[in-house]
Protein backbone atom coordinates (compact mmCIF):
# COMPACT_ATOMS: atom_id res chain seq x y z
CA UNK A 1 0.00 0.00 0.00
CA UNK A 2 2.78 2.34 0.91
CA UNK A 3 4.58 1.47 -2.30
CA UNK A 4 1.57 2.35 -4.38
CA UNK A 5 1.13 5.65 -2.57
CA UNK A 6 4.80 6.53 -3.17
CA UNK A 7 4.44 5.73 -6.85
CA UNK A 8 1.40 7.93 -7.14
CA UNK A 9 3.20 10.80 -5.41
CA UNK A 10 6.21 10.33 -7.70
CA UNK A 11 3.98 10.49 -10.78
CA UNK A 12 2.31 13.62 -9.52
CA UNK A 13 5.72 15.25 -8.99
CA UNK A 14 6.90 14.24 -12.43
CA UNK A 15 3.77 15.66 -14.06
CA UNK A 16 4.10 18.88 -12.10
CA UNK A 17 7.76 19.16 -13.13
CA UNK A 18 6.89 18.67 -16.76
CA UNK A 19 4.20 21.31 -16.61
CA UNK A 20 6.65 23.77 -15.02
CA UNK A 21 9.28 23.07 -17.67
CA UNK A 22 6.76 23.50 -20.44
CA UNK A 23 5.64 26.81 -18.98
CA UNK A 24 9.28 27.94 -18.75
CA UNK A 25 9.90 26.98 -22.37
CA UNK A 26 6.82 28.84 -23.47
CA UNK A 27 8.06 31.99 -21.69
CA UNK A 28 11.48 31.69 -23.33
CA UNK A 29 9.87 31.24 -26.73
CA UNK A 30 7.65 34.28 -26.19
CA UNK A 31 10.66 36.36 -25.13
CA UNK A 32 12.62 35.19 -28.16
CA UNK A 33 9.77 36.14 -30.46
CA UNK A 34 9.53 39.56 -28.83
CA UNK A 35 13.25 40.11 -29.23
CA UNK A 36 13.04 39.04 -32.86
CA UNK A 37 10.18 41.44 -33.47
CA UNK A 38 12.09 44.25 -31.76
CA UNK A 39 15.20 43.49 -33.80
CA UNK A 40 13.21 43.47 -37.04
CA UNK A 41 11.67 46.81 -36.14
CA UNK A 42 15.11 48.19 -35.28
CA UNK A 43 16.53 46.97 -38.59
CA UNK A 44 13.57 48.44 -40.48
CA UNK A 45 13.96 51.76 -38.66
CA UNK A 46 17.71 51.80 -39.36
CA UNK A 47 17.16 51.04 -43.05
CA UNK A 48 14.53 53.77 -43.25
CA UNK A 49 16.88 56.18 -41.51
CA UNK A 50 19.77 55.34 -43.82
CA UNK A 51 17.51 55.84 -46.81
CA UNK A 52 16.43 59.20 -45.43
CA UNK A 53 20.05 60.22 -44.81
CA UNK A 54 21.11 59.19 -48.30
CA UNK A 55 18.19 61.08 -49.80
CA UNK A 56 19.25 64.19 -47.90
CA UNK A 57 22.88 63.70 -48.95
CA UNK A 58 21.85 63.41 -52.59
CA UNK A 59 19.74 66.57 -52.27
CA UNK A 60 22.69 68.52 -50.88
CA UNK A 61 25.01 67.24 -53.61
CA UNK A 62 22.43 68.26 -56.22
CA UNK A 63 22.21 71.74 -54.66
CA UNK A 64 25.99 72.05 -54.71
CA UNK A 65 26.06 71.16 -58.41
CA UNK A 66 23.38 73.78 -59.07
CA UNK A 67 25.48 76.30 -57.15
CA UNK A 68 28.51 75.36 -59.26
CA UNK A 69 26.50 75.86 -62.47
CA UNK A 70 25.15 79.24 -61.31
CA UNK A 71 28.65 80.28 -60.32
CA UNK A 72 29.87 79.50 -63.85
CA UNK A 73 27.07 81.63 -65.30
CA UNK A 74 27.97 84.55 -63.02
CA UNK A 75 31.62 84.30 -64.07
CA UNK A 76 30.65 84.26 -67.73
CA UNK A 77 28.16 87.12 -67.36
CA UNK A 78 30.62 89.29 -65.45
CA UNK A 79 33.54 88.64 -67.75
CA UNK A 80 35.45 86.75 -65.03
CA UNK A 81 35.65 83.64 -67.19
CA UNK A 82 36.64 83.14 -70.81
CA UNK A 83 34.23 84.66 -73.28
CA UNK A 84 32.71 88.07 -73.95
CA UNK A 85 32.04 90.25 -70.91
CA UNK A 86 28.43 91.29 -70.46
CA UNK A 87 28.98 93.38 -67.32
CA UNK A 88 27.74 96.55 -68.97
CA UNK A 89 25.06 98.28 -66.89
CA UNK A 90 23.87 98.76 -63.35
CA UNK A 91 20.84 96.49 -63.76
CA UNK A 92 22.97 93.59 -65.04
CA UNK A 93 25.48 94.05 -62.21
CA UNK A 94 22.68 94.04 -59.65
CA UNK A 95 21.24 90.84 -61.11
CA UNK A 96 24.64 89.15 -60.88
CA UNK A 97 25.04 90.19 -57.26
CA UNK A 98 21.53 88.90 -56.53
CA UNK A 99 22.42 85.52 -58.09
CA UNK A 100 25.54 85.37 -55.92
CA UNK A 101 23.42 86.21 -52.85
CA UNK A 102 20.93 83.48 -53.76
CA UNK A 103 23.74 80.95 -54.10
CA UNK A 104 25.05 81.99 -50.70
CA UNK A 105 21.61 81.58 -49.14
CA UNK A 106 21.33 78.08 -50.65
CA UNK A 107 24.73 77.11 -49.29
CA UNK A 108 23.72 78.36 -45.86
CA UNK A 109 20.63 76.13 -45.98
CA UNK A 110 22.79 73.18 -47.04
CA UNK A 111 25.09 73.78 -44.07
CA UNK A 112 22.04 73.53 -41.81
CA UNK A 113 21.03 70.25 -43.48
CA UNK A 114 24.52 68.80 -43.02
CA UNK A 115 24.52 69.77 -39.35
CA UNK A 116 21.21 67.94 -38.89
CA UNK A 117 22.60 64.87 -40.67
CA UNK A 118 25.69 64.85 -38.46
CA UNK A 119 23.50 65.06 -35.38
CA UNK A 120 21.32 62.15 -36.53
CA UNK A 121 24.18 59.90 -37.60
CA UNK A 122 26.11 60.56 -34.40
CA UNK A 123 23.31 58.88 -32.44
CA UNK A 124 23.80 55.62 -34.36
CA UNK A 125 27.37 55.10 -33.20
CA UNK A 126 29.96 53.14 -35.17
CA UNK A 127 27.57 50.64 -36.75
CA UNK A 128 27.26 52.88 -39.86
CA UNK A 129 30.51 54.81 -39.61
CA UNK A 130 30.69 55.04 -43.41
CA UNK A 131 27.89 57.61 -43.26
CA UNK A 132 30.13 59.83 -41.15
CA UNK A 133 32.79 59.72 -43.84
CA UNK A 134 30.21 60.50 -46.52
CA UNK A 135 28.87 63.48 -44.61
CA UNK A 136 32.38 64.77 -43.88
CA UNK A 137 33.15 64.65 -47.61
CA UNK A 138 29.88 66.46 -48.28
CA UNK A 139 30.81 69.09 -45.72
CA UNK A 140 34.21 69.57 -47.39
CA UNK A 141 32.48 70.10 -50.75
CA UNK A 142 30.21 72.68 -49.16
CA UNK A 143 33.17 74.55 -47.65
CA UNK A 144 34.84 74.59 -51.08
CA UNK A 145 31.72 76.09 -52.69
CA UNK A 146 31.36 78.66 -49.90
CA UNK A 147 34.94 79.81 -50.34
CA UNK A 148 34.54 79.98 -54.11
CA UNK A 149 31.32 82.00 -53.84
CA UNK A 150 32.91 84.37 -51.32
CA UNK A 151 35.79 84.99 -53.74
CA UNK A 152 33.36 85.41 -56.63
CA UNK A 153 31.28 87.94 -54.69
CA UNK A 154 34.41 89.93 -53.92
CA UNK A 155 35.44 89.92 -57.57
CA UNK A 156 31.98 90.95 -58.76
CA UNK A 157 31.87 93.76 -56.21
CA UNK A 158 35.35 94.76 -57.34
CA UNK A 159 34.10 94.91 -60.91
CA UNK A 160 31.13 96.92 -59.63
CA UNK A 161 33.47 99.49 -58.10
CA UNK A 162 35.62 99.56 -61.25
CA UNK A 163 32.61 100.04 -63.51
CA UNK A 164 31.25 102.77 -61.23
CA UNK A 165 34.59 104.56 -61.40
CA UNK A 166 34.75 104.18 -65.17
CA UNK A 167 31.14 105.29 -65.54
CA UNK A 168 31.85 108.35 -63.41
CA UNK A 169 34.98 109.14 -65.43
CA UNK A 170 33.06 108.75 -68.70
CA UNK A 171 30.25 110.95 -67.38
CA UNK A 172 32.75 113.61 -66.33
CA UNK A 173 34.46 113.39 -69.70
CA UNK A 174 31.15 113.63 -71.53
CA UNK A 175 30.20 116.62 -69.38
CA UNK A 176 33.53 118.28 -70.23
CA UNK A 177 33.01 117.55 -73.92
CA UNK A 178 29.47 118.90 -73.76
CA UNK A 179 30.71 122.05 -72.02
CA UNK A 180 33.40 122.48 -74.64
CA UNK A 181 30.87 121.87 -77.42
CA UNK A 182 28.53 124.48 -75.99
CA UNK A 183 31.42 126.90 -75.64
CA UNK A 184 32.49 126.31 -79.25
CA UNK A 185 28.90 126.64 -80.51
CA UNK A 186 28.03 129.73 -78.50
CA UNK A 187 27.97 133.17 -80.06
CA UNK A 188 27.25 136.45 -78.26
CA UNK A 189 25.37 139.52 -79.44
CA UNK A 190 24.29 142.86 -78.10
CA UNK A 191 21.87 145.42 -79.57
CA UNK A 192 21.80 149.16 -78.96
CA UNK A 193 22.22 152.64 -80.35
CA UNK A 194 25.70 154.07 -80.79
CA UNK A 195 25.27 156.23 -77.73
CA UNK A 196 24.07 153.33 -75.57
CA UNK A 197 26.84 151.01 -76.71
CA UNK A 198 29.53 153.66 -76.32
CA UNK A 199 28.31 154.47 -72.82
CA UNK A 200 28.54 150.79 -71.89
CA UNK A 201 32.11 150.69 -73.18
CA UNK A 202 31.30 148.19 -75.91
CA UNK A 203 32.20 150.35 -78.94
CA UNK A 204 34.54 153.27 -79.54
CA UNK A 205 35.73 155.45 -82.39
CA UNK A 206 39.17 154.83 -83.79
CA UNK A 207 41.37 156.91 -86.12
CA UNK A 208 40.23 159.98 -88.06
CA UNK A 209 41.45 163.53 -87.73
CA UNK A 210 40.30 166.76 -86.17
CA UNK A 211 40.12 164.92 -82.84
CA UNK A 212 38.16 162.13 -84.46
CA UNK A 213 35.43 164.31 -85.85
CA UNK A 214 36.23 163.22 -89.39
CA UNK A 215 37.24 159.87 -90.86
CA UNK A 216 36.94 157.88 -87.63
CA UNK A 217 35.87 154.21 -87.59
CA UNK A 218 33.62 152.58 -85.02
CA UNK A 219 35.13 149.38 -83.56
CA UNK A 220 34.71 147.11 -80.55
CA UNK A 221 36.22 148.76 -77.52
CA UNK A 222 39.26 147.14 -75.99
CA UNK A 223 38.36 145.18 -72.82
CA UNK A 224 34.60 145.40 -73.30
CA UNK A 225 32.31 143.73 -70.72
CA UNK A 226 31.18 140.35 -72.14
CA UNK A 227 28.37 140.09 -69.59
CA UNK A 228 26.53 142.77 -71.58
CA UNK A 229 26.08 140.28 -74.43
CA UNK A 230 23.36 137.66 -74.93
CA UNK A 231 24.51 134.09 -75.72
CA UNK A 232 22.96 131.99 -78.52
CA UNK A 233 23.61 128.64 -80.21
CA UNK A 234 25.21 129.70 -83.45
CA UNK A 235 24.59 126.25 -85.00
CA UNK A 236 20.81 126.52 -84.55
CA UNK A 237 19.77 130.16 -84.21
CA UNK A 238 19.97 131.78 -87.64
CA UNK A 239 17.70 134.79 -87.02
CA UNK A 240 18.01 137.58 -84.48
CA UNK A 241 15.06 139.88 -83.84
CA UNK A 242 16.09 143.38 -82.81
CA UNK A 243 14.24 146.48 -81.70
CA UNK A 244 14.92 149.29 -84.17
CA UNK A 245 16.41 149.53 -87.64
CA UNK A 246 19.77 147.84 -88.19
CA UNK A 247 22.38 150.45 -89.13
CA UNK A 248 25.66 148.54 -88.76
CA UNK A 249 27.16 145.38 -87.28
CA UNK A 250 30.56 144.96 -85.65
CA UNK A 251 33.00 143.44 -86.24
CA UNK A 252 32.12 143.88 -89.89
CA UNK A 253 31.25 140.76 -91.91
CA UNK A 254 31.04 140.31 -95.65
CA UNK A 255 27.64 141.17 -97.04
CA UNK A 256 27.04 137.65 -98.39
CA UNK A 257 27.40 136.16 -94.87
CA UNK A 258 24.23 137.84 -93.57
CA UNK A 259 21.14 139.87 -94.49
CA UNK A 260 19.11 142.52 -92.68
CA UNK A 261 15.39 142.94 -93.06
CA UNK A 262 14.00 146.16 -91.64
CA UNK A 263 10.35 145.50 -90.83
CA UNK A 264 9.58 149.13 -90.05
CA UNK A 265 10.82 151.82 -87.74
CA UNK A 266 10.47 149.68 -84.64
CA UNK A 267 11.92 146.27 -85.51
CA UNK A 268 14.31 144.41 -87.78
CA UNK A 269 15.55 140.89 -88.35
CA UNK A 270 19.12 139.85 -88.94
CA UNK A 271 19.43 136.57 -90.88
CA UNK A 272 22.68 134.63 -90.79
CA UNK A 273 23.27 133.06 -94.20
CA UNK A 274 26.69 131.46 -93.64
CA UNK A 275 27.08 130.71 -89.90
CA UNK A 276 30.59 129.22 -90.16
CA UNK A 277 31.97 132.35 -91.79
CA UNK A 278 29.72 134.78 -89.95
CA UNK A 279 30.76 133.54 -86.47
CA UNK A 280 34.50 133.57 -87.02
CA UNK A 281 34.18 136.52 -84.67
CA UNK A 282 32.38 135.18 -81.58
CA UNK A 283 30.97 138.55 -80.57
CA UNK A 284 28.42 140.52 -82.58
CA UNK A 285 27.40 144.12 -81.99
CA UNK A 286 24.21 145.28 -83.74
CA UNK A 287 23.96 149.04 -83.94
CA UNK A 288 20.45 150.34 -84.51
CA UNK A 289 19.13 153.81 -85.31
Amino acid sequence: MKSQLGAIVLCILLVAGCNSREHELEQQLSQTQNERTTMQQSIAERDAFIEEVMHSVNDVYADLEKARAKEALVKKGSGLAEGPAQFTNAEARQKLLQVVADIGAGLKENRRKIANLQSKVKGLGTQIASLNTLIENLKASLVEREQSIAQLEGRVQGLEATVVEKTKAIAEKEETIETQRKTMNTGYFVVGTREELAEKGIIEDEGGFLWGLLGSTTVLASGFDGSQFTPLDRTKEMRIQVHGRIDEILPRRKADFWAALNEGEESSELTIVNPDKFWQDRYLVIIVD
